[in-house]
């Protein structure tokens, strides 16, 4: 299976996931998508700026007393940013793997399922590379 497939067969396994991206977070650039509906190149810039933001950037770095104090991996793992009408999940790879995922959902969305399958798909894609 194709990145594309990889990640068209996460979103379709997400009601109510209307985009799945994963970026390079150290170049921020964005390398797949799966999409309902095709967004701008700025959206998806955005996108991978915000995920460099707040698995490997400033928020993450804010985070990180926190997170040692509960002795385990101080880099940020996962970071949920809810609105009103959508729920963006940001995933970091595992280990010293420099990728994410980045899930636009609806408000409803089961986010521990969003979380699992994501995991799961970037550990495959990483196990793949």
């Amino acid at each position: 299976m194709d990145m594309t497939e990889t990640l068209d067969a996460m979103r379709s396994d997400l009601p109510g996931c209307s985009l799945v991206v994963f970026t390079d977070l150290g170049s921020k650039l964005v390398l797949c998508t799966s999409a309902a509906s095709k967004p701008a190149q700025e959206e998806l810039d955005r996108l991978s700026d915000l995920a460099q933001t707040v698995l490997a950037g400033a928020v993450a770095e804010g985070a990180q007393p926190v997170l040692a104090s509960g002795g385990g991996d101080a880099r940020a793992g996962v970071a949920i940013l809810a609105s009103g009408n959508e729920t963006k999940v940001f995933l970091r790879a595992p280990g010293e793997a420099a990728e994410a995922l980045t899930c636009i959902c609806g408000p409803d969305a089961d986010l521990q399922k969003v979380v699992d399958c994501g995991r799961a798909t970037l550990d495959g894609i990483v196990a793949a590379s």
